[in-house]
């Protein structure tokens, strides 16, 4: 029957994963659910790229703000103003030359009405203004009303039709049952009228509108687009619901996915306060227009030409005051600002296609999971998904400055997070299991602030089985003669000796970084290079060798105070190829080493005794360190079963010690000794063998001592190289 891999098992399940997330996250995203995060984000981007901007210097905006009401009460009383004040300024306007004059403000009171239900002078003056300008935009309403008891579906007076756009092609009908219009002569006089109902978004703050608004299947344009009739000679509407967008004559006006168009705001607009204005206004009458040009504080009539004005509050009490994504209480005429500046630049908000938001949330969830399953670091399985989303949010904000993309950011976020924490759930269950075999497994060979480290790369440790051919040094420690001692010896003493000594050199070979791979008897069996990786393994096998040694002080003073013998040991160390595995049975598994390496390493513990040195390591071993540690030559040996010679070394002493160099000179000693015997100069190499010093080469000279003697009386044959060859193991 086929079986997957685990690998392939894991990658299923995590498509599995990434495919619920999608289905998950999209339903929110299909049912709007994720609709208010969505639009906070989107205000975090439009405030963060349209911070400092300047919308077009063609629109200008007339400002009735606090200074303006304080000048205004002590001239002509509190707001709402009389009409008179009104038209000087549309009279200031015209003379000015303005391009097109726009009123953010409904004059729908009947202020002036007479008892006979006449319009005062002011009101007249005003609309007649308003007709000779030529130029101006006024204010009207067309809502939805429910309760619908001030108009009652009453159709618009006949003139209104005026105003309609008369050719709009895919508009929907409209339910807009209620209207509120300027008096009578102001509409008449007016060149253009403009919608300024705006409504917020569910969580009371501005961001879209419709450019056109419908009543019982006429459409008109709202304030902004109303003031740009006249400048593009817009003659056709065109909606195209499919493509999301509103052709104005021949400009692209984007909408989103509800087809509302997003306001693209901008941060400064060039804005005059009417009191600057009114002022003007006052200085021109008295005949003082000098001043106008040389007081900073007025403002000539030149400002005004050409440019499209709006007109509106920005006083706290006149209630004008709109949350918008850049400003919390920001004049609501700067909304219909906005709006033209967007199309007189074509500066608009894309919205991509609800399609694309589905895809970002698949790909962006399958990324989770390939980025997590593809590290075996508990840290980068964390990491990368972070800079994966980092990397996301970047791409998405400089998209919306770039190009004025906005591309949905709350649902793929959403698919990665939710992805990640299902993803790093599965693992932390099904690799949880693993951990726990491996950390029971584990702890008996390597030390405890190494188990973390071994656990990062538990997935190689559990699947070990098959084994693997790794570079790596081996370390054999025995207790000399301990048949002999224990022979005298109660069994419980003979543990507690045991004890004491497998204690130390397990310590010894933790602080090293080793691995105590197991306990033969009195023996003991460490490698280094796995499963903590090791560079320098051979050095670190090495220092450890020499420390088991000298330990041996400390363990001797404790066997003494338990009124035990003293004992010693030899060490072996040798570098090579091995085969590295959990091996054993289903019962039994044991994480170690086999190989050739290793056995030479049992083999040069046991000659340790032979040469009455400490420690032993083969040449392999002593061509890594030998530039760090001083190694003395010992002999050249042909291990049992084994045709090629083997150069075996003593290391002298530790990095730390104070006479390395005196050491370096013993081993070129060594090294000279060795030429000469090798060279058949047996007497010479006597000689010079008599010469090392016996604290390090006490026995190791009476053995070679007797070997030239020999070798002097009979010399060898001409075949003879040099070469000791063992014939036990």
């Amino acid at each position: 029957m086929f079986k997957l891999s685990k690998r392939s098992v894991r990658a299923v399940h995590a498509f599995l994963i990434a495919l619920f997330v999608f289905f998950l996250v999209s339903s929110l995203f299909y049912f709007k659910a994720l609709q208010s995060l969505e639009w906070s984000m989107d205000d975090f981007k439009m405030e963060l790229i349209q911070r400092d901007s300047t919308a077009n210097k063609e629109v200008l905006v007339l400002l009735a703000d606090e200074d303006t009401l304080a000048a205004m009460d002590t001239i002509v009383g509190a707001w709402p103003w009389q009409r008179s004040v009104w038209a000087d300024l549309l009279e200031y306007l015209t003379l000015s030359e303005a391009g097109a004059v726009a009123f953010d403000i409904l004059f729908t009171e009947r202020r002036g009405i007479t008892a006979e239900r006449t319009l005062g002078e002011e009101d007249i003056a005003f609309a007649n203004l308003t007709l000779e300008a030529g130029t101006v935009t006024h204010a009207m309403v067309l809502t939805n009303n429910p309760h619908n008891v001030i108009n009652a579906d009453k159709p618009l007076p006949a003139f209104i039709s005026k105003f309609k756009i008369n050719k709009t092609v895919g508009f929907s009908p409209s339910d807009n049952n209620t209207y509120f219009l300027p008096y009578t002569p102001l509409y008449e006089g007016a060149d253009q009228m403009g919608v300024v109902e705006f409504s917020p978004d569910d969580d009371g703050v501005y961001r879209r509108t419709n450019l056109f608004r419908g009543y019982q299947g006429d459409y008109f344009p709202v304030l902004s687009t109303a003031s740009l009739m006249k400048r593009l000679d817009i003659q056709k509407i065109v909606k195209d619901e499919e493509n999301k967008k509103i052709w104005i004559n021949n400009i692209a006006v984007p909408l989103d996915r509800d087809g509302n168009y997003q306001v693209k705001f901008y941060e400064n607009f060039e804005s005059i306060s009417l009191a600057s204005v009114f002022a003007s206004i006052s200085k021109m009458k008295s005949g003082d227009v000098e001043s106008l040009y040389t007081n900073p504080n007025l403002t000539p009539p030149e400002t005004f030409t050409d440019k499209i004005i709006f007109i509106g509050t920005s006083a706290i009490g006149l209630e004008d005051l709109k949350t918008t994504p850049i400003e919390a209480r920001w004049p609501g005429v700067y909304l219909h600002a906005s709006i033209t500046a967007n199309i007189l630049e074509q500066d608009f908000i894309y919205q991509i296609d609800a399609v694309w938001v589905y895809l970002m949330i698949f790909v962006m969830s399958a990324l989770i999971s390939i980025l997590v399953l593809a590290q075996d670091s508990i840290k980068l399985q964390l990491i990368y998904p972070a800079l994966l989303a980092v990397s996301f949010v970047l791409l998405n904000i400089y998209s919306q400055y770039q190009w004025s993309f906005q591309i949905d950011m709350v649902p793929p976020l959403l698919a990665m997070a939710l992805n990640w924490l299902l993803i790093s759930a599965y693992l932390s269950a099904t690799e949880g299991r693993e951990k726990n075999q491996v950390r029971k497994m584990m702890a008996q060979y390597v030390s405890p602030a190494a188990l973390n480290s071994v656990l990062d790369n538990y997935e190689g440790i559990a699947q070990a089985g098959a084994g693997t051919e790794e570079e790596m040094s081996v370390v054999f420690s025995d207790i000399r003669g301990f048949t002999t001692i224990s022979e005298g010896m109660q069994a419980s003493e003979v543990v507690k000796m045991l004890n004491i000594h497998l204690e130390a050199m397990t310590q010894v070979t933790f602080d090293f970084g080793g691995t105590m791979d197991k306990f033969i008897g009195d023996a003991t069996m460490a490698f280094w290079g796995a499963p903590l990786p090791d560079k320098e393994h051979s050095l670190h096998a090495t220092q450890a060798a020499i420390t088991m040694f000298r330990a041996m002080k400390e363990v001797n003073q404790q066997l003494s105070d338990e009124g035990m013998k003293a004992i010693n040991i030899g060490v072996g160390v040798n570098t090579g190829k091995v085969i590295l595995g959990n091996i054993g049975s289903s019962q039994k598994l044991d994480y170690t080493i086999i190989g050739d390496a290793v056995n030479l390493g049992a083999r040069l513990e046991g000659l340790t005794k032979q040469y009455g040195v400490g420690v032993l390591i083969s040449e392999y071993t002593r061509e890594e360190i030998h530039h760090q540690i001083p190694c003395a030559l010992i002999d050249m040996v042909r291990v049992k079963g084994k045709s090629e010679p083997v150069k075996i070394y003593f290391p002298l002493g530790m990095l730390d010690d104070t006479d390395l160099a005196e050491k370096y000179k013993m081993v070129e000693k060594t090294e000279q000794v060795f030429v000469l015997y090798h060279q058949r100069k047996f007497q010479e190499a006597k000689q010079l063998f008599t010469s090392l010093p016996d604290e390090y080469f006490a026995i190791f000279k009476q053995l070679y001592q007797q070997r030239c003697d020999v070798y002097i009386d009979q010399p060898p044959a001409d075949d003879w190289d040099g070469v000791f060859t063992l014939t036990t193991k």
